[in-house]
């Protein structure tokens, strides 16, 4: 959605889930170009925020951005995000060495598992 105004409110974006928004400026150190200021807002909450010369140009980042994502592995501990990896040997590796106990959870393109860590496996 285009505003007139700015995209942001006390500098945190106004972007709601599963849409976008844009302005446009012109920067200093550009005064006689125009600039978009993007925020894209992914279903699940995530933000996606940058500026560019076109609007085209901003939109294949935020694309880029949703493929890169789509291939990414996010583990979980109970509700809490602990990251993002680009296999799930890496995010295995990470929760071993995060000394958390609890509910892991790992999902991924058309992969999903969960495992549970007590405190007497890690020693505590």
């Amino acid at each position: 959605m285009k505003t007139n105004d700015s995209i942001n409110d006390n500098g945190c974006s106004t972007c709601e889930q599963g849409n976008e928004n844009y302005t446009t400026f012109r920067p200093a150190h550009h005064p006689n170009q125009t600039f978009y200021q993007y925020d894209y807002r992914h279903t699940d909450g995530e933000l996606f925020s940058t500026a560019a010369p076109t609007l085209g140009e901003c939109r294949s980042r935020r694309d880029k951005w949703l493929a890169k994502r789509n291939e990414m592995y996010k583990l979980f501990i109970g509700f809490r995000k602990l990251g993002e990896f680009d296999s799930i040997l890496e995010a295995k590796q990470f929760a071993d060495n995060s000394n958390f106990s609890g509910v892991f959870t790992l999902m991924g393109n058309n992969y999903s598992d969960k495992w549970y860590v007590s405190k007497k496996l890690l020693g505590q």
